[in-house]
């Protein structure tokens, strides 16, 4: 285990916890659902083509609650010197995280990532690197509602 996490993911953890914004990236991406089987069926020259009109998006306050909730465990806990054994301590921590029966699989893995990265490199060289259109504000939703 690791000793210390870095003073700016304590800070994203502490501002997080107290309902203020946090600076943070979108996490995971907005893809379409390709058409069903049926709709293949009676319209073959489709081509497994995009149905536009459904959009899925992942939950960002539901994947960053995850995100917050994984360093706030690793911070009580340690954080593991190696990417296997934190993964293995996530899959433990899942148990306990409020939301898990709603976490999308592809919410899971941008969580752990960025959890991960964060742990290593802090928060700020975390998210950096981005395009501007794909950094956000995030908030507690619990503590930003009362």
């Amino acid at each position: 285990m690791s000793s210390r996490i870095k003073s700016d993911v304590v800070k994203a953890l502490d501002d997080w916890n107290a309902g203020k914004p946090v600076r943070s990236i979108e996490l995971g991406h907005t893809h379409r659902m390709t058409h069903s089987e049926e709709y293949m069926q009676s319209n073959p020259n489709a081509r497994n083509s995009v149905d536009l009109s459904k959009r899925l998006s992942n939950d960002q306050e539901r994947a960053h609650a995850y995100v917050f909730h994984l360093i706030e465990l690793f911070k009580l806990n340690g954080v593991p010197q190696d990417h296997e054994t934190f993964l293995g301590a996530c899959d433990d921590f899942d148990l306990t995280f409020p939301d898990a029966e709603h976490l999308t699989e592809e919410e899971k893995i941008a969580g752990r990532s960025l959890a991960w990265k964060a742990l290593l490199v802090g928060w700020a060289r975390a998210i950096d690197g981005h395009r501007e259109a794909r950094y956000i504000e995030v908030s507690r939703p619990q503590v930003a509602a009362t």
